[in-house]
């Protein structure tokens, strides 16, 4: 590439101010909304302006985890909204106290490049990057269901060490290759996955789901031969609440019903769920199912 060409990618990208308390005014930058002009016009991100251990260091542990879990929701709500055609100045937060600041056009030689330096531009504290992979976070999921399961694992484990640890297990039976399990507690085995909502996105999707079910399957038959075992598949439904379009909405259930039918031949439980604390609430009630069973 020639260094003197302008370059190829170029995006809007917009701060999101959040004032955590009202009585003293304070504002920060928590996420950043970026909307792609070129060469993928449409494409969205919506970064944490934080990376997790400088927000640590800045405010402690257990508070910072509170705030990531509240800016992971942001975001991805946010995100939603904007995959489904909302512009800035459109675009809510779920919770009040967030705001979006003005837009500002950002060029670079690659994407990562332009999110990061949306990140650094219009945030004081902006030095994470934003392609960065946290431990926990394998590229084994899409960017909607990694999302979705940064906020479920914030909202249901909170401060509990024993809940965090129940996701993204790694389950090695009888010296057969480990299996990854989104979340593992008792005898239930709960993978999680995402509907799309345009259709490019559909066969990432797609895949990541059959590769769950797959995993599920081959997991819970293994664990079934000295032990029970449930498994369910979880699935975030925001594609179909947020869908604008017919064409939009018939991905999304297309994809649903392949799930349902593959689902169905393996035994394996769905459930929908329209957003994290719904997640969350199944997750409760299947403990509280389990504890009331070993009583």
């Amino acid at each position: 590439m020639n260094i003197w060409e302008s370059p190829p990618f170029a995006a809007r990208a917009a701060p999101v101010l959040w004032t955590p308390t009202a009585t003293t005014g304070e504002r920060f930058v928590s996420v950043i909304l970026v909307q792609f002009q070129s060469p993928n016009r449409g494409e969205i991100a919506t970064p944490i302006a934080f990376h997790p251990k400088q927000l640590r260091a800045m405010i402690g542990a257990k508070r910072a985890e509170s705030a990531l879990g509240i800016m992971q929701h942001v975001a991805e709500f946010m995100q939603q909204q904007m995959i489904a055609g909302a512009d800035f100045d459109q675009v809510v937060a779920p919770y009040d106290g967030f705001d979006v600041g003005t837009a500002t056009s950002i060029k670079g030689y690659s994407a990562k490049q332009v999110v990061d330096t949306a990140i650094r531009t219009l945030s004081a504290f902006g030095t994470r990057s934003y392609f960065e992979d946290d431990e926990e976070q394998i590229q084994r999921n899409s960017v909607p269901t990694r999302q979705f399961l940064r906020s479920l694992r914030s909202v249901f484990a909170q401060n509990d060490e024993e809940r965090r640890a129940r996701f993204n297990r790694t389950i090695e039976v009888a010296g057969v290759a480990g299996m990854t399990i989104d979340y593992a507690h008792d005898k239930h085995l709960i993978q999680v996955t995402s509907l799309p909502q345009t259709a490019p996105h559909l066969l990432a999707l797609q895949k990541e789901a059959e590769s769950k079910i797959l995993e599920l399957d081959i997991t819970a038959s293994i664990l079934r031969s000295n032990a029970p075992a449930q498994s369910a598949l979880l699935i975030n439904a925001a594609a179909l609440n947020t869908a604008k379009t017919k064409e939009a909405s018939q991905i999304a259930n297309e994809l649903l019903a392949r799930l349902r039918f593959m689902s169905g031949q393996k035994g394996i439980d769905l459930r929908l769920v329209r957003d994290p604390f719904q997640a969350a609430q199944i997750l409760e009630e299947l403990e509280v199912g389990q504890s009331l069973t070993n009583a």
